[in-house]
């Protein structure tokens, strides 16, 4: 029984050792290293300390200030006059404590979820208030303590205790829960209670800097500035010879931090950091050349994910060392990943610009030189590696070179060395698949040669699979699969068939055949396939798809331990076998691989359980399967910004005391912007996010990379807004929420009603009034209504009496017109008698005039002139217009007198003129009545024309006549 009971312990604390060791920091590779250089940050260049706070969120002690980081945003917190920020402190209360030039105070969120700062200097004693920097802070049950050169200053309760340096304090470190405190003369102290006494036994290091004390095992490392690195046991000091020892001694350490029980990093002045465990075994040194942006690293900070924090002196960065991914890339002098192999304890590893190896037992060592070194003569791409018998195969664009050591050995210059393949009972042979078909290599008296081409086929050889008998599957990338048989000395080939998309395959392009449980198989991005050979044609092979559910496989690779590793377009995977027999798909452990393989090169080598290498574009991932990472770790998703979209106001910064916090929001203001972050810090860039709004939103929305959410036309009432983070794991966050209340609209609110009911009274009252007043309207409606009529009436009366009187008028008017038109036409018609009377009376004279000159006889002629004389007087004009003015006045009332008045400059010939005008009589006839030829009355009418100023395209009679 006790003999069991020691076999148990044995097992149990080698089984303790192995997860130990493997839950170390790799020192294989180099960890991923990512760096937030100042312009990023919008931050100074040192930082000197971090923290993590109680919610999750980064801290840093900045020349700029505090800086906080999410994950994806960078936020400053200057302290007032911008002082440098040494140190800072988060709690549990959610306060962040911090301290520069005499300064201290803490930062709280206010109201609005901002950090605010508030100084505590005015709670010290005034004489206790020049303390210069303050370099650490501390979080014990005595209070908070601040340690500056001058002194310690312990806060509790809203007081301060005060603790003069017993000549000048330089750093405190709190080792096991015990705070020691390093004066730079006297030596070593530790705080008991409110008071500082004297370590015993470290007298070897008193008046020495001392930059860092962690625990190992019951003992404590020291390490100083000159002196080296001590183990203290609690009575004396022990140097600490080590590997490790030397290099921190040489390098000057300034920080250091224990990762785990095992293994401790340390921050130097001079060259990066450097990790290694208890025992002083270096496991890994990083620094400018391996990723780091800065040789001096001032602090150090392993976070909740087990990830370390650099504070640099410009910058600060982020080593993922909680991984099972390590790297080999640019700084081990490598590039592009193709292929891999351990052979003879060298690591080959082939890229597109060669061949480069390093020894293999030198690698595992940890913390050397991580350096590849490239083989001669094989620059240029390679793409395989392969065994034969002892000798390693490379297949390089070039040809095919054989590598023994540190040598080459081109062995033939066909190009492109795709893959290569040993017949089946063929131990002499090897065949290689090149960019125009198969070349064949033979061992002749203990070297390979290459003995040609196999004739009769000249395609492209990626893949080459051995069938049944000699007959072998080749995949071509842009044509399908071939089937090819060779004759059986391996010298050319029989024939061969190619199959595609006509042949049962799915696709016709990027199909692979791959060698699985010692048989073909044939990927397609849909499933595998099989070959019906009775049928000549591919179908799916059910069982294969059914154990590799999986069915965007592009690739696979069985490894010795029976485990299948495949390859998809953009990521990777294995198919674990497990004791039943049955296999187990592992895939997030390379999810921080994906879209970082060769499309359509990927690779994978498993070099055994423990060490898998694949390619990639930026060089070669060395993967830890034991390592023990959980990949459902527990991390936050955060509202870290609303902002009101209307004014670009701000309602809430991300931070909050109370968990009951709630924001109010004016209706008019009823659009929001959330701006969300998460703390995964090791894959920020690959966050989705996934929002509802309660009572808005029925499901969560889809899964998205913006980390912003808007919201527009709110309808009033309470509202929930949540949000989750899912990282690169597919693992998802603990929800993120903030609470706030659309206010209703001034019409729905309480005063709104009121105003309503207002408003309805005034109508009622106003409804009443208006009845009472369309009654008394009514009755005066009507009362005017009859008094209208009566009007109306007495109006129709007048009206008719007026139309009566109007119609006498008109026949009065009508009878005047009557005679005036009777008088017209006597006067047409005197006139014309006149005229008549003129005519004859001329003629007559003319005639005696005639008949005087044909009598000699005096008393014929006396007699004639008498009878001339009568009829001179008869034709008097002046008599005539008399006559006829008297009719014309008559007919035409007034005519002359109008025209006198209007033009006052009328002869009283052009008056006769206008008046025979008026009658539209003729210039003929004129010419008579005015005793003047008929060119006389043309004169005179153009005379009276310019008289009254007519234009010539007004006609003179017709403006007599209308005058």
């Amino acid at each position: 029984m006790p003999e069991k009971i020691f076999k148990y312990i044995l097992l149990s604390l080698l089984l303790q050792s192995t997860i130990l060791s493997y839950s170390q920091p790799k020192h294989i590779g180099i960890p991923q290293v990512k760096n937030y250089n100042t312009s990023k940050m919008h931050a100074g260049a040192q930082t000197w300390m971090i923290d993590i706070g109680s919610n999750g969120l980064a801290y840093f002690a900045n020349n700029n200030g505090v800086l906080e980081f999410d994950g994806i945003n960078w936020r400053n917190h200057p302290l007032p006059g911008g002082i440098l920020v040494r140190c800072i402190k988060a709690t549990q209360n959610n306060k962040l404590y911090a301290g520069g030039f005499n300064e201290i105070g803490y930062l709280l969120p206010n109201d609005k979820g901002q950090l605010n700062y508030h100084s505590l200097i005015e709670k010290l004693p005034e004489n206790a208030r020049d303390f210069g920097e303050v370099w650490r802070i501390y979080d014990l049950p005595v209070g908070i303590v601040f340690q500056s050169y001058e002194q310690l200053m312990i806060y509790n309760n809203g007081h301060f205790k005060i603790i003069d340096a017993p000549e000048m304090f330089h750093f405190s470190f709190l080792v096991k829960g015990e705070l020691y405190i390093n004066d730079q003369t006297k030596g070593l102290y530790r705080l008991a209670n409110d008071q500082i006494v004297k370590v015993p036994g470290v007298s070897q290091v008193a008046g020495e800097l001392i930059w860092s004390m962690l625990p190992k095992g019951d003992d404590i490392l020291i390490a100083t500035d000159d002196d080296g690195i001590f183990v203290f046991d609690g009575l004396k000091l022990k140097e600490w010879k080590k590997p490790a020892a030397r290099l921190l001694k040489k390098n000057q350490v300034y920080t250091g931090l224990s990762i785990d029980d095992a293994t401790y990093a340390f921050g130097t002045i001079q060259d990066g950091i450097v990790i290694c465990d208890t025992a002083g075994n270096l496991l890994q040194h990083l620094n400018m050349d391996r990723g780091l942006q800065n040789n001096t690293v001032l602090s150090l900070k392993l976070d909740q994910y087990k990830n370390l924090w650099l504070g640099l002196d410009n910058g600060i960065d982020y080593i993922e060392i909680n991984s099972p991914l390590t790297y080999f890339s640019e700084f081990n002098a490598l590039s592009t990943g193709y292929a891999a192999i351990l052979h003879n304890n060298m690591l080959y590893l082939g890229t597109n610009r060669g061949v480069f190896y390093h020894d293999w037992q030198e690698l595992q060592k940890g913390g050397g030189s991580q350096t590849f070194k490239l083989v001669p003569g094989t620059q240029g791409q390679v793409w395989n590696f392969d065994v034969f018998d002892g000798t390693l195969f490379c297949g390089h664009n070039s040809g095919v070179f054989t590598i023994e050591g540190t040598r080459a050995e081109l062995i033939s210059d066909i190009q492109g060395g795709w893959t290569f393949i040993q017949p089946e009972n063929k131990n002499d042979i090897v065949l290689c698949g090149t960019y125009t078909g198969i070349s064949k290599f033979e061992k002749i008296n203990g070297q390979w040669v290459e003995n040609g081409k196999l004739g009769g086929f000249k395609e492209s050889t990626r893949y080459l699979v051995q069938g049944k008998n000699n007959t072998f599957w080749i995949s071509h990338g842009y044509k399908g699969i071939y089937r090819v048989n060779v004759d059986s000395n391996y010298d050319s080939i029989i024939n061969f068939e190619l199959y595609n998309s006509d042949d049962g395959f799915p696709v016709d392009k990027n199909l692979n055949v791959c060698n699985l449980f010692d048989k073909p198989v044939f990927t397609t991005g849909q499933g595998f396939y099989r070959f019906d050979s009775a049928n000549n044609k591919f179908e799916p092979d059910l069982k294969l798809n059914k154990r590799f559910p999986r069915q965007d496989i592009r690739l696979v690779h069985p490894d010795d331990a029976g485990n299948v590793w495949y390859f998809t377009i953009d990521d990777a995977g294995v198919y674990r076998l497990q004791e039943d027999g049955s296999y187990v798909d592992v895939f997030l452990p390379f999810k921080e691989l994906n879209r970082r393989f060769i499309k359509w090169f990927q690779f994978v080598y498993p070099i055994n359980d423990n060490h898998v290498i694949f390619g990639l574009q930026d060089g070669f991932a060395y993967y830890t399967p034991q390592y023990p990472k959980d990949y459902q770790y527990e991390f936050n998703a955060y509202i870290r910004k609303a902002t009101l979209t209307k004014t670009d106001s701000v309602l809430y910064m991300g931070q909050t005391q109370n968990k009951d916090f709630f924001v109010g929001i004016p209706y008019r203001f009823n659009q929001i912007k959330f701006e969300l972050a998460a703390n995964d810090f090791e894959n920020p860039k690959k966050l989705v996010f996934s929002t509802k709004l309660e009572d808005f939103d029925e499901e969560w929305s889809p899964w998205r990379s913006n980390p912003v959410r808007e919201f527009t036309n709110l309808a009033h009432g309470e509202y929930t807004f949540k949000v989750r983070a899912k990282n690169i794991f597919d693992n998802i966050s603990n929800t993120g929420s903030i609470d706030f209340e659309i206010y209703a609209p001034w019409f729905l609110s309480w005063w709104g009603y009121a105003l309503y009911a207002a408003i309805v009274g005034m109508f009622i009252f106003s409804m009443v009034r208006y009845v009472r007043y369309r009654t008394e309207k009514t009755k005066r409606e009507e009362e005017e209504q009859q008094k209208r009529l009566f009007q109306e009436r007495e109006k129709q009366l007048q009206n008719n009496a007026l139309r009566a009187e109007k119609e006498v008028i008109r026949i009065r008017n009508e009878k005047l017109r009557a005679e005036m038109k009777q008088k017209d036409k006597e006067l047409a018609n005197n006139t014309m008698e006149m005229i008549q009377k003129g005519k004859l009376l001329t003629k007559i004279k003319k005639e005696l005039n005639k008949l005087s000159t044909e009598f000699n006889d005096d008393i014929i002629n006396n007699h004639i002139n008498r009878l001339i004389r009568r009829v001179d007087k008869e034709l008097d004009t002046e008599q005539q217009w008399e006559v006829f003015e008297k009719h014309f006045e008559n007919v035409h009332e007034e005519f002359l007198k109008r025209l006198k008045a209007a033009y006052p400059d009328l002869t009283p010939r052009e008056m006769k003129l206008c008046a025979y005008l008026r009658l539209n009589i003729s210039s003929k006839e004129i010419a008579a009545l005015m005793n003047i030829s008929t060119r006389g009355v043309e004169i005179s009418r153009y005379r009276l024309r310019k008289k009254l100023q007519l234009s010539h395209d007004t006609n003179l009679t017709d403006f007599i006549i209308s005058f």
